[in-house]
């Protein structure tokens, strides 16, 4: 396990299929976040204090956790700081772009095989204004469907995507285009209840197309 302390908000920890067979730990431990996960990922967080030096400040702590074919996993988090969120999502993409390039050269059944067991299935991105929500939304190729949706809450938009039936190598390929134009931040229900119950839904659905359909007209 190594840990890189990427500003003061920032940390990384690389978690190697070694780390992972250590702990007694498999993927769906750690994506179902059962109990035995949820502590690995509490342990992740306390021991960056003796590794880097990370200070836990009290702040909502938002994770994400991208696996590494075959490798293991790369697990970043920050206190959700601007500085912090800006570092992420450039490191986030950097992975996701390696991930791509790594599942580039596999089958197509192992494809689906790293889909279903690892990728996340849904992200989501913020975006300060609706322009740049559309910016993005233009540079998705017209021939993907993406299952998507619009929300507005405490004045900037969120776009909701999901993979649905995109390839793992399309999924990641546009949600890296997405850091380009706005924040990565955690999807959990937690967070799409309250997306619903204190934000307005803009576009149900294929908010991606209608979207681009605008932006291009």
């Amino acid at each position: 396990m190594r840990y890189k302390k990427i500003n003061e908000a920032t940390v990384q920890c690389f978690i190697t299929a070694e780390d992972m067979v250590e702990y007694g730990l498999t993927l769906s431990d750690i994506f179902e976040r059962n109990a035995k996960g949820e502590g690995f990922l509490r342990d992740i967080i306390e021991r960056a204090h003796d590794e880097v030096g990370y200070m836990i400040n009290g702040e909502n702590i938002a994770m994400q956790i991208t696996p590494i074919q075959n490798q293991g996993l790369v697990v970043t988090f920050t206190n959700e700081s601007p500085a912090g969120f800006r570092d992420i999502l450039q490191h986030l993409k950097e992975v996701l772009q390696g991930v791509s390039a790594e599942l580039s050269r596999q089958n197509e059944s192992m494809q689906q095989w790293a889909a279903q067991e690892f990728d996340e299935n849904r992200r989501m991105f913020v975006f300060s204004t609706l322009h740049q929500a559309m910016q993005y939304t233009a540079s998705i190729p017209a021939n993907l469907s993406v299952r998507s949706c619009l929300y507005k809450a405490d004045d900037v938009y969120y776009l909701v995507i999901e993979k649905n039936r995109l390839s793992y190598r399309a999924f990641n390929k546009i949600s890296a285009q997405a850091l380009e134009f706005g924040n990565l931040i955690a999807v959990s229900e937690e967070r799409m209840q309250y997306l619903k119950e204190h934000g307005e839904c803009l576009i149900e659905g294929r908010a991606v197309s209608r979207l681009r359909k605008i932006y291009t007209s």
